[in-house]
């Protein structure tokens, strides 16, 4: 799977597009080369890919669906946005990374609309959008456990099992998402970071 620069407008003539935003604000993190805050376009929720162009800045992304593993409903810091958080060693060519330790650095996307009555909608098409592109790859790994007798299978929330870089995932979105009540009933916290979360298959 591939992420992309944009220098130039998406072609959407031949594309099916579910929602089209005008004034949102593109943060991504790491930060591009060059840019100062937020950068100022349209957001497009197309079917194949979502699209971002700014045409102050000259520039957009192209991502691929299976490329996003969480996508949500972020009112982190009271800025409400749709936060999305690629694949791990995801990057765009002219992200400022730092030198060593990449294995625990991902690349995450906020998309702040200035209309934030439109968060909901833009989350329904990214989640319509994102189920018509399962992550094959993964699905073939599922498949191939399921048909191994032998598999033995440990609880995914005991943390001896990952390897560091896992574990230091689950402590992040530990940290942004909320957690259910161990009755199983949600109670809602005034501080809550995330809502509608979505682990897109994965």
């Amino acid at each position: 799977m591939t992420i992309t620069l944009l220098s130039s407008p998406p072609d959407l003539a031949n594309l099916t597009i579910r929602h089209t935003q005008n004034d949102v604000g593109l943060t991504v993190s790491p930060p591009l080369s060059g840019a100062q805050g937020p950068i100022l376009g349209r957001l497009y929720v197309c079917e194949s890919l979502l699209y971002f162009y700014s045409d102050v800045a000259g520039s957009g992304i192209a991502v691929e669906y299976p490329d996003i593993i969480i996508h949500a409903i972020s009112r982190q810091n009271g800025d409400p946005a749709i936060y999305c958080q690629l694949d791990a060693g995801l990057f765009f060519p002219n992200q400022q990374l730092p030198e060593e330790d990449l294995d625990d650095i991902v690349t995450e996307l906020n998309f702040t609309p200035v209309d934030t009555n439109s968060l909901e909608d833009i989350y329904l098409a990214l989640s319509d959008c994102a189920a018509l592109h399962p992550d094959e790859e993964f699905l073939a790994e599922q498949a191939a456990l399921e048909e191994d007798d032998d598999t033995y299978y440990t609880n995914p929330s005991d943390e001896t099992e990952l390897n560091e870089v896992q574990q230091a995932a689950l402590r992040h979105l530990e940290s942004v998402f909320e957690q259910p009540a161990p009755n199983g009933i949600h109670h809602p916290d005034k501080n809550h970071q995330f809502e509608d979360a979505m682990d897109d298959d994965q």
